[in-house]
């Protein structure tokens, strides 16, 4: 399998106050074309690792890594105008909350094409029909009405497939889908998952998805990175979840409720200060 993205002992930091504040603390993987899972609670810095690759951290923030290297681009040494070259084009990024990643003033149309027409040299005409196909592909039913609608005038579902579309456009080879259906019903995530499942299929893309929800994850992904505390504490097969053998993953996947059991309270996850040595 071709390897797209290598990660080597990444390290996100931020200067307070107080001190150093570790976000991200030596995780390393690999990615090829498939659907890698990141996993873990809030603030176990899962978002601040997809944000270091795209380079969307604060300028305050120190990135540092042996190895972050993506298609054979060094993305710690390239200039930050070859960065945002890539980022768009060849790598893309869902954020989770659609209603504050789109702009409210802009129609959904005029940014999906300002994505398009900042990375090629297309008319107004082709980057239309462009975004018209887009929104179609992401099952959107009339995607003539949407194109002209703001970000306030559709639904949360409707505007996380606008997010998905703007982000695709371009033909990225790799997408960073952070919490992309966390604010969602079942049904519509079930789209959403079956939109993202297609594209990587058929365009060969590689899918870094982050989530909290463990079951979702083990029944879409082909692996998955288990973090705690801001760094890696486990990684193996989608399939192979239920067989965990960190206490931690163990300890969240006894959390979750199992149908036709009573379980009542649900257990607490028992943190143990090693973990996060």
């Amino acid at each position: 399998m071709t390897t797209l993205l290598t990660v080597e002992n990444l390290r996100v930091r931020y200067p307070t106050r107080t001190g150093i504040i570790e976000a991200v603390r030596g995780v390393s993987f690999t990615l090829g074309r498939e659907r890698l899972g990141i996993v873990g609670e809030s603030g176990s810095g899962k978002s601040q690792t997809g944000r270091a690759i795209m380079g969307l951290t604060p300028p305050h923030a120190l990135i540092t890594a042996d190895r972050l290297n993506f298609n054979g681009i060094d993305l710690l040494s390239v200039s930050a105008r070859e960065r945002r070259s890539l980022r768009g084009k060849r790598i893309a990024m869902v954020l989770q909350d659609p209603k504050y990643s789109l702009d409210p003033v802009m129609t959904i149309g005029r940014q999906i094409t300002e994505t398009l027409r900042t990375h090629e040299k297309v008319s107004r005409a082709e980057a239309r029909d462009r975004a018209m196909a887009m929104l179609e592909a992401v099952q959107i039913r009339d995607p003539g009405r949407v194109y002209d609608l703001h970000p306030h005038e559709v639904s949360g579902g409707m505007g996380q497939r606008v997010m998905i579309a703007m982000m695709l456009i371009a033909g990225p080879e790799l997408l960073i889908a952070d919490e992309p259906t966390s604010a969602l019903d079942v049904t519509v995530q079930l789209d959403v998952l079956e939109i993202m499942d297609k594209l990587v299929s058929e365009r060969g893309m590689g899918l870094i998805f982050v989530s909290h929800d463990l079951r979702l994850v083990s029944s879409f992904c082909d692996r998955v990175i288990v973090m705690y505390a801001g760094k890696v504490v486990e990684e193996l097969k989608a399939s192979e979840l239920s067989n965990a053998q960190h206490p931690y993953t163990r300890g969240l996947l006894n959390c979750m409720p199992i149908i036709g059991e009573s379980r009542h309270p649900l257990p607490v996850l028992d943190r143990k200060p090693e973990w996060a040595a």
